[in-house]
C-alpha cells in the first residue's frame, strides 16, 4: 500500500512540477496562471468568510 502512495504522491509532484516548468517558458501564459491562482484564493477566503 505504502508503494502506491509513494507513486501517486511522486505523480502528482511531477505532474505540478512540469506544469510550473511550462508556464514559466511563456510569460504570458505564467502571467495568467498567477492571476488564476490569486483568483481562487480570494473566492475561497470570500467563501470562509461567509461561513462565519
Amino acid at each position: 500500500m505504502a508503494g502506491w502512495v509513494t507513486v501517486g504522491t511522486a505523480a502528482v509532484v511531477g505532474g505540478f512540477t512540469v506544469v510550473g516548468h511550462l508556464f514559466d517558458q511563456v510569460p504570458a501564459l505564467s502571467q495568467k496562471m498567477i492571476t488564476a491562482i490569486r483568483s481562487v484564493r480570494d473566492v475561497r477566503e470570500e467563501l470562509r468568510a461567509s461561513r462565519k
